[in-house]
């Protein structure tokens, strides 16, 4: 069986050149909110074709593709996460933030699951165009988390030709023995 049950990993790092999914500066965020990682990989728009004097669809044809998208939320609000999210440049000091110019920015992201029945899954995106805030109540009952939301952009290869925005795979777990 592959099935898919939380959250192992989230990682994030700048996008491979030429559309390739990044090998090195992968960035992992720490501390995510329980129950804080939605990804939402939508189904494909239809188009009804339908002709004169027949009752129903005669065609469906693929419509415009909406993006894959992960939002999601850290506890861990340090200004290295800030600054990762927001695309931001820590002050002189290196010990506050500062969200003047704030921009979308594409990063690649790296989701990994938690192993169930010895298997892991990993899903890739090599550019997603990211949004960064925060959410939740300040209280002492609970955490400021630094919220993010990533859609998948199309990147393209070195002839010009898109690949695909994201894609997954199964891996296996090496059980402890005992």
């Amino acid at each position: 069986m592959a099935a898919v049950t939380g959250v192992e990993s989230l990682e994030f790092a700048p996008i491979g050149v030429n559309g390739a999914i990044p090998t090195t500066g992968w960035v992992k965020l720490r501390d995510i909110e329980d129950g804080g990682i939605t990804l939402n990989i939508p189904e494909l728009a239809t188009i009804d074709v339908r002709v004169e004097d027949v009752d129903g669809i005669r065609f469906v044809l693929k419509g415009d593709e909406e993006p894959a998208a992960i939002s999601g939320a850290s506890l861990d609000i340090s200004i290295s996460n800030a600054n990762l999210l927001f695309n931001g440049v820590a002050g002189a000091t290196g010990v506050e933030f500062s969200a003047k110019n704030r921009q979308i920015h594409n990063l690649a992201i790296r989701l990994t699951s938690k192993p169930f029945e010895g298997k892991k899954m990993v899903w890739v995106a090599p550019s997603a165009a990211i949004s960064a805030g925060f959410k939740n109540n300040v209280a002492r009952a609970g955490f400021l988390a630094l919220s993010f939301t990533g859609k998948t952009t199309t990147p393209l290869d070195g002839t010009g030709s898109p690949v695909s925005p994201w894609g997954y795979k199964f891996v296996d777990v090496t059980l402890p023995e005992g």
